[in-house]
């Protein structure tokens, strides 16, 4: 209960701008949340699909590959799963296709990124600003009550720069997460392109009737 009555008052005190950090820090968290949920729904391993995909088209079984692709979840699967069905195609509008599918589903990884980059911005300005309203609210009050001491003036900056602390955390925070999720959407991001063109290399081997390099599906030995 001390806690939480020493958390009202620490907000309290940062004023206004306390509040608007509240709700950016909220909606921060929020966006974390659903992206790590997002990401953990993901195909993580692409070589063993691909190795389980390959296998079906070197078979002559492009339904079977196909079917692998509706089993598992994730884009990844989706795009390999537009581009079958695109097998029977040349190789050039089998990769046409497949870049159309990947450049749709780049902007689902980067989904409300630019928001979480936003707040990491605007969080510290949110916190300065707050803390010049907080001085000047003690210098008012200083002028008011014509005391002027150490101690008055100390106790009134104080208060005012919870917020410049308070916007500096949020910022830090949404940076890191930022900068995470960046790293993880180019890594993904490239993980599908080579997939994709594995995939098309197939597709196109399949289709001239020459047999499917191993290399392509299944693991160097």
């Amino acid at each position: 209960m001390d806690f939480f009555g020493n958390f009202i008052d620490f907000i309290v005190k940062g004023g206004p701008a306390m509040w608007i950090l509240i709700l950016l820090s909220v909606l921060a968290i929020a966006i974390v949340i659903e992206r790590l949920f997002f990401f953990a729904t993901q195909h993580s391993d692409s070589k063993a699909l691909l190795r389980q995909i390959g296998a079906k088209v070197a078979a002559d079984d492009l339904g079977g590959a196909l079917k692998i692709c509706q089993q598992n979840t994730g884009m990844l699967p989706r795009i390999l799963g537009f581009g079958l069905m695109r097998g029977e195609k040349n190789r050039a509008d089998i990769t046409d296709a497949l870049s159309i599918a990947l450049m749709e589903n780049l902007n689902s990884l980067e989904r409300n990124l630019s928001i979480i980059g936003t707040i990491a911005v605007i969080a510290p300005f949110v916190g300065l600003f707050g803390t010049v309203l907080g001085i000047i609210k003690a210098f008012q009050d200083i002028a008011l009550k014509g005391n002027s001491t150490p101690a008055v003036v100390a106790a009134g900056v104080s208060e005012a720069l919870i917020t410049t602390a308070a916007g500096l955390f949020v910022a830090v925070v949404s940076v890191v997460f930022f900068n995470y999720f960046k790293t993880r959407i180019k890594a993904y991001n490239q993980d599908m392109i080579v997939a994709a063109n594995q995939l098309a290399e197939m597709l196109h081997f399949h289709n001239t009737g020459a047999p499917i390099p191993t290399d392509l599906y299944q693991p160097v030995k």
